[in-house]
């Protein structure tokens, strides 16, 4: 076999909420048509897709705390980790604060619906 990653699917309560916020915010490009159930954007390397959760799934609880016990986190290269997370603060976005391990930087920051995402310089 030749498998190769060519998108992540992100499973969402509000699909245009999170769709401005990949688009506009992190400043991927929206590929194709962008509808009410699913998205894709271009990602570099793969596809981020966002799939909207039908309604009769969603819970009406708090939905947009950071989801921090989540199995899955997207990574976002950053050849400067420090400008792009100010730059995300500077936009309203919650982010930690840089982790410096064996010559590479990261930070986790929180999307839209709490869902956890990171820029590294790996």
């Amino acid at each position: 076999m030749d498998l190769k990653l060519s998108r992540v699917i992100l499973f969402v309560d509000d699909i245009n909420k999170t769709t401005d916020f990949y688009e506009n915010i992190i400043g991927l490009k929206l590929v194709g048509e962008r509808n009410d159930e699913f998205v894709s954007l271009d990602a570099g390397g793969c596809q981020l897709c966002l799939h909207q959760i039908p309604s009769e799934y969603l819970d009406s609880g708090n939905k947009y705390e950071a989801r921090e016990d989540s199995y899955t986190k997207v990574v976002f290269y950053s050849d400067d980790v420090e400008r792009d997370r100010a730059e995300l603060i500077s936009k309203g976005v919650r982010m930690k604060e840089i982790v410096k391990f064996e010559g590479i930087e990261f930070c986790d920051g929180c999307d839209c619906e709490g869902n956890i995402f990171q820029i590294s310089s790996r």
